[in-house]
């Protein structure tokens, strides 16, 4: 007997998972009672940050499995960007996307502070495997440093000494090889680098 196999446009997708909003240029969508944006504007860490403070937002704070998967798959999903629209060079060679961590107030202390007001919630602190290897998860709190797929976090690694936000990554790096970190998984860069991100609100 054949299967057979149905292939629904991303547009009836929205129906359901996405608001598919296109608010100002913006991709929109909504995940567990909150609104989120895709903004294709390269921008600083810092820069982003602000952009997300004059819409009444902050750059994405992710606490859970399901919202690190509704804001990655919204992102390669239901946008035409490549995962090579940029290359990070700190970053081994592939694109990004700015979340809302940190570790600029303190070397180490990674915090969720996604309208860089200078605090927030900690939730690792130290280096993965790649770095000094004293990293550890803060109050059983949700991450995705690369190398998670081993059980383990390569990052954050500091690489350099200048990296002091993270990104959620489009491809495995270093690209090529993919043995630091595969492709949705968080790894901290140089909070120059320019690049697009996602920014969040809470729904009222």
């Amino acid at each position: 007997m054949k299967k057979l196999f149905f292939f629904l446009p991303l547009s009836l997708l929205c129906l359901s998972f996405f608001s598919c909003d296109a608010d100002h240029g913006n991709y929109s969508f909504t995940y567990n009672g909150k609104k989120y944006e895709i903004v294709k504007d390269r921008k600083t860490w810092a820069d982003a940050a602000a952009y997300a403070v004059k819409r009444g937002a902050h750059l994405a704070e992710i606490k859970d499995s399901g919202e690190q998967n509704a804001v990655y798959m919204a992102f390669i999903r239901e946008t035409d960007v490549s995962p090579e629209y940029t290359e990070v060079k700190d970053g081994g060679g592939i694109g990004y996307f700015w979340i809302g961590a940190t570790d600029k107030n303190k070397e180490g202390v990674w915090i969720w502070d996604g309208k860089n007001a200078g605090g927030g919630t900690v939730f690792w602190l130290g280096q993965g495997a790649n770095g000094k290897g004293d990293g550890m998860v803060v109050n059983n709190a949700y991450t995705n440093w690369g190398g998670s797929f081993n059980h383990k976090a390569n990052e954050p690694d500091n690489y350099a000494g200048k990296q002091h936000a993270a990104a959620i990554g489009l491809a495995d790096w270093p690209k090529g090889q993919g043995n630091l970190g595969h492709a949705g998984e968080w790894n901290d860069i140089d909070e120059n680098n320019r690049l697009y991100f996602v920014i969040e609100y809470s729904i009222k």
